[in-house]
């Protein structure tokens, strides 16, 4: 990857490219970036027409990306089919920002991200566009570093191609007025009560076979309504509530899939890489007093003791390989959402030279918290099992910068809108102990923040 030492217009900096793409007989990336005024981040991916454009957001530290008017990335070789679809990403990436040309203060990035199994059912036309992943390149990025913002445009150059007419930035067109509460929703439940009761026994039975050490189990409901769902009215819904989560979005086409996740599946940055063990949860409870008592009995819990430690576990002996020193505490923390209290354990080590974000992801995913372990045993029950596809939900995504530095988070709390109608997921690690009301009712304080998000109630 080359950057340019002088400020160049683009169309100088795509003469440039285009002589190296030309030289390599193959497309070349580029990128250029400037310091920018700071925006609202949802304002820009909510009121920009744009197909194919993307949203991560942190509340508590402001930063931000915006990716619009992307572009899908070629992945698949033959050569590669058969690795696991982060890794097909990682070696798409590693090609493509070998031989970039950029210049200004951002390197060239771009937006990876698949869905929870790749290799499961894909036939639900709710996730279509989406496919079992993505690696796209936004024409147009914005990004947000606390107080500093920066803004650039982004093309794939092939040999003899003239520079196009890229769209602009422009005003952001003005706001509307929050929709009203949905007063006439329609609610269904896509696994009903008696269907948990069955799926939660069966897994419980693998368990005591000895099949299973845990199974996480997901839930599904579908919302309707007579006019479209506000997605930007949800955006900031979930930012003002939960502060503490990323707050992500993808839209494709006339789907947006968004929500807000507690979990991070993995960042790298300057040769650190940190992530978390997410697992063991109850729900909050309105009474200060009982709440208190409900984080306590969370810490104090075996099952949700046992739960997080498969985590742990599972995220030390994939990162060993990778990490010339790996730091995890001995005792987990009771972390405190506005729904939920969640045991976790944060997690830091010095990345090995030659590896990046998603090289660490193809490891990392799915982990027990969303999962399962022994991992493909969890995966075969789930896909046996589940009825309703889960898509992206419980997936990964984020960004990959061109020296494989990113973030990518586990897309939790979350669903996917079209128009008028709502599909929403939540899921439940089932351990020994595990109780088939009380895993359903956590599941109903994790739906919580979408439904909050999108109904108002």
């Amino acid at each position: 990857m080359t950057r340019d030492t002088s400020v160049l217009p683009f169309s100088d900096l795509w003469e440039l490219a285009e002589r190296r793409a030309r030289a390599l007989e193959q497309p070349v990336l580029l990128s250029l970036s400037e310091a920018s005024h700071p925006v609202d981040p949802i304002a820009l991916f909510a009121r920009r027409n744009s197909p194919a454009r993307f949203l991560l957001y942190s509340q508590r530290t402001g930063d931000a990306l915006v990716g619009l008017h992307a572009q899908r990335l070629p992945v698949a070789t033959a050569a590669v089919t058969d690795l696991p679809v982060p890794e097909r990403l990682a070696r798409a990436w590693r090609r493509w920002s070998a031989d970039a040309l950029w210049d200004g203060p951002l390197p060239p990035l771009a937006f990876a991200g698949w869905a929870f199994d790749p290799l499961g059912d894909t036939a639900d036309e709710r996730w279509q566009a989406f496919g079992a992943a993505q690696l796209l390149l936004p024409r147009l990025l914005y990004r947000q570093q606390g107080t500093l913002a920066f803004r650039a445009l982004q093309a794939v150059v092939r040999p003899g191609e003239t520079p196009p007419r890229l769209p602009g930035w422009g005003p952001l067109p003005p706001a509307t007025a929050p929709s009203a509460p949905l007063s006439t929703l329609a609610r269904r439940e896509l696994v009903t009560a008696d269907d948990w009761q069955r799926i939660v026994t069966a897994a419980l039975a693998a368990i005591e076979r000895g099949e299973l050490a845990k199974v996480v189990l997901a839930r599904s409901v579908e919302l309707s309504t007579g006019r479209r769902f506000d997605v930007e009215h949800a955006l900031r819904v979930l930012a003002e509530r939960y502060p503490a989560c990323t707050l992500f979005a993808l839209a494709l086409g006339d789907a947006v899939f968004f929500g807000a996740t507690p979990e991070r599946l993995a960042r790298v940055a300057g040769g650190t890489v940190t992530t978390v063990a997410l697992a063991g949860s109850l729900p909050r409870l309105s009474n200060a007093a009982d709440d208190g008592s409900s984080a306590a009995a969370l810490w104090a819990s075996a099952k949700d003791r046992q739960e997080h430690a498969f985590v742990v576990e599972a995220i030390r002996t994939a990162l060993a390989p990778f990490c010339t020193h790996l730091a995890i505490p001995d005792e987990p923390i009771v972390v405190s959402m506005a729904n939920v209290h969640h045991l976790a354990t944060p997690i830091t080590g010095v990345l090995a030279d030659g590896f990046g974000v998603l090289d660490v992801a193809a490891r990392l995913h799915p982990t027990p918290a969303v999962g399962g372990t022994p991992r493909e045993a969890a995966l075969a029950f789930i896909r046996a099992h589940e009825r309703i596809p889960r898509g992206w939900y419980a997936g990964a995504l984020g960004y990959v910068e061109g020296n494989e530095d990113g973030e990518l988070v586990v897309a939790l709390r979350s669903g996917i809108v079209r128009e008028t109608e709502a599909r929403l997921y939540a899921g439940c690690g089932i351990v020994i102990g595990s109780d088939p009301r009380t895993e359903w009712a956590e599941a109903e304080a994790k739906l919580r923040p979408m439904l909050e998000a999108l109904t108002g109630v």
